[in-house]
């Protein structure tokens, strides 16, 4: 090969990642407008367009040799990498003041769902990567290392299995969302408990008073919309309501609560309506304070009860328990600390 060559082999392979990462993009820009938003037809589809896209441009390069369908999966995990790359540092960099204009939030709206389809992409083509290396590895321990395939043809029909095998996999994990039978229950708990060093009496005081938005929030969730204010707040007493408003780069809105059940030792807030930004991916459903009293003082356990909206369960299950994790030791947390601050200031 010569020099020229040499040097043009790599920037074909880079022109071929960047019309791949466009086309699976584009596709998902289209797809955000339809019903399939939250589906996996929005999140996981986008890499079987890369994968098709590099293996038609293998095609047309005429280098379907024995082997390609491991090539053709390595390069669908870099122009997935590429991509949540990209997305990473435009949301670094992107301003988001808290007085942003339309047009700024509509940018920032885009910014933040494309690094969170970048995530997914990218988690999912190297999911695929990583087990054709390990059918391949398997393989190749079957056949022997000096015979991948059986011959030109054989390693060729081994090659046209792994991506049809691969593509199957990626259309079924598409259809979460949009097949009830392929939907995995979106349902989840979330709960954090702490012992308050305060009589029963003064926790429901501040049990009925809803966290400030000043309280610090874990890192963790400063990348999703935050509460900015408390509109109304009228205690924990049965059919008391809370809204509080939410706001972040997808805009903003507001959640109301009501206390549908209360008895001395717990009180239960339902969602009545939510109109918050969250509410794109999550169905808050109903937030409960429950009180037990230990030799220490008293136990205050704060649960959240939601419904998952976004598929696929395998990637948004767990950082949607998490999320809801660290929100409620936030208000567990914020909780604690008012009702201890008079005791403390006693002493």
């Amino acid at each position: 090969m010569t020099e020229t060559a040499a040097t043009t082999a790599p920037r074909r392979v880079v022109v071929v990642h960047l019309i791949a990462g466009a086309l699976a993009l584009l596709y998902a820009w289209n797809m955000s407008g339809t019903r399939f938003v939250t589906t996996g037809l929005q999140f996981v589809a986008p890499v079987a367009v890369i994968l098709v896209a590099h293996l038609a441009w293998l095609s047309a390069k005429r280098q379907l040799a024995p082997g390609f369908a491991h090539v053709a999966f390595a390069r669908t995990a870099v122009t997935a990498f590429g991509i949540s790359l990209m997305s990473i540092l435009t949301d670094m960099v992107a301003p988001m003041p808290a007085g942003a204009a339309d047009v700024i939030e509509t940018v920032g709206m885009v910014i933040a769902c494309l690094l969170v389809l970048a995530l997914v992409v990218g988690a999912a083509a190297l999911i695929i990567y990583t087990f054709s290396k390990i059918v391949r590895a398997l393989y190749r321990a079957i056949r022997g290392p000096k015979d991948p395939g059986g011959g030109p043809n054989g390693g060729k029909l081994h090659d046209f299995g792994s991506v049809a095998l691969a593509l199957s996999v990626i259309g079924l994990a598409s259809l979460e969302g949009v097949i009830p039978a392929l939907t995995i229950s979106g349902d989840g708990r979330a709960s954090s408990s702490v012992i308050v060093n305060a009589s029963l009496e003064r926790l429901w005081q501040e049990i009925g008073k809803a966290t400030s938005p000043e309280f610090p929030l874990p890192l963790a969730l400063k990348s999703i919309p935050q509460p900015v204010a408390v509109l109304v707040d009228e205690g924990a007493s049965l059919g008391a309501r809370r809204i509080v408003r939410f706001k972040g780069r997808e805009g903003e809105g507001d959640l109301v609560l009501k206390v549908i059940q209360r008895t001395d030792t717990e009180a239960v807030f339902e969602a009545v309506s939510d109109g918050s930004p969250i509410a794109m991916w999550i169905r808050h459903k109903t937030l409960t304070f429950k009180i037990d009293p230990t030799a220490n003082g008293q136990r205050l356990t704060v649960t959240l009860d939601y419904e998952r909206k976004l598929a696929p369960a395998w990637f948004f299950g767990p950082f949607m328990r998490q999320a809801s994790v660290f929100a409620v030791d936030v208000l567990a947390r914020d909780t604690k600390a008012r009702a201890e601050i008079v005791r403390a200031a006693r002493k």
